[in-house]
């Protein structure tokens, strides 16, 4: 079992990567056709140019060419949970789940096709390309992996050490400048400014998991349980707590061309506002929200177990 709740969905239980990848043992079963392919419980949204992508349980990847008005289901070669998913650019993504599946990619979204299996089947939570050639995917029990081939090979990559070396990792983000954090669980989060050859722990005060953060502006922000919304203006050496209005799990976020934020989470939490005051609300169907996405339009797209839609303008 794992030691304690994940976020977007209930995750089964896996065991570490730690040795070279190899082949799936038995060939996958691709996912299936859905008629409301919409109204999958998502886990993970991206841009890849201006169309948008989401992913799911039972292998789902939707995509929208219209600002997430309308979406048409993607063929994926395999039916487990999706959980994450980013593009290095409008053509080239990656999307990564359950059984240390790797998917590709190179048509923004439209077709996609199994690249990896890593060995040992970790829970893969979180990816991340800073270009089509290199990136990052991290998840259950400390797993870390890194290619530099455009997800061809993976090579393991340690991230904490001693009683921090198999905390989940639950999100890894980049900020300017290159950068990468990642938001884990026990409050910890961590920094790497070398590509993450090393990695910094970070202790920012939270008793709780984060589940998420983002670079908004000259801020760090992480995102976790009770409501929690930490920021940095230097790099992760100082952190203050912003007012979030919920003690629900915080999930998600992102920021517009003003900065102003939009906050999504459990319980039909979303949270709008700039960085030091967030206006809470809470959804009518209070169904848990686990991505956060903004439209070419300027329109904010949401994702949870109801599926995907365009989340009304503030009220």
């Amino acid at each position: 079992m794992l030691k304690k709740t994940m976020p977007r969905l209930v995750l089964a239980a896996a065991a570490l990567a730690a040795v070279p990848l190899q082949a799936a043992d038995t060939a996958p079963v691709p996912a299936m056709a859905a008629r409301l392919a919409a109204r999958v419980p998502v886990t993970g949204m991206a841009r890849a140019g201006d169309a948008l992508v989401a992913v799911g349980d039972y292998g789902t990847a939707i995509r929208s060419t219209d600002g997430g008005r309308t979406w048409q289901q993607a063929a994926v070669p395999v039916s487990t949970l999706l959980t994450a998913v980013h593009f290095a650019d409008a053509s080239n993504g990656w999307a990564v789940g359950h059984g240390g599946v790797v998917l590709a990619s190179r048509d923004g979204g439209a077709t996609w096709a199994l690249q990896q299996v890593l060995d040992g089947k970790p829970v893969l939570l979180s990816v991340y390309f800073e270009s089509a050639g290199r990136g990052y995917a991290v998840g259950a029990y400390g797993s870390a992996w890194r290619t530099a081939d455009g997800g061809a090979t993976w090579a393991p990559m340690m991230v904490g050490s001693g009683a921090d070396a198999d905390m989940h990792l639950n999100h890894l983000f980049a900020a300017p400048g290159g950068a990468l954090y990642i938001a884990a669980e026990s409050g910890l989060a961590f920094r790497s400014g070398d590509g993450g050859d090393t990695w910094t722990t970070l202790r920012p005060g939270a008793s709780g998991s984060l589940w998420s953060g983002l670079a908004a502006g000259d801020e760090i922000l992480l995102l976790g349980m009770s409501g929690r919304v930490l920021a940095s203006r230097d790099g992760g050496g100082h952190w203050r707590t912003l007012d979030s209005g919920t003690g629900q799990s915080l999930t998600g976020a992102v920021a517009d061309a003003d900065g102003r934020l939009t906050v999504v989470g459990a319980g039909g939490a979303v949270l709008r506002g700039g960085h030091d005051r967030l206006a809470a609300e809470v959804r009518a169907d209070r169904q848990n929200l686990a991505a956060v996405l903004l439209a070419p339009d300027g329109g904010v797209v949401v994702g949870g177990q109801l599926g995907v839609e365009r989340l009304d303008p503030p009220r």
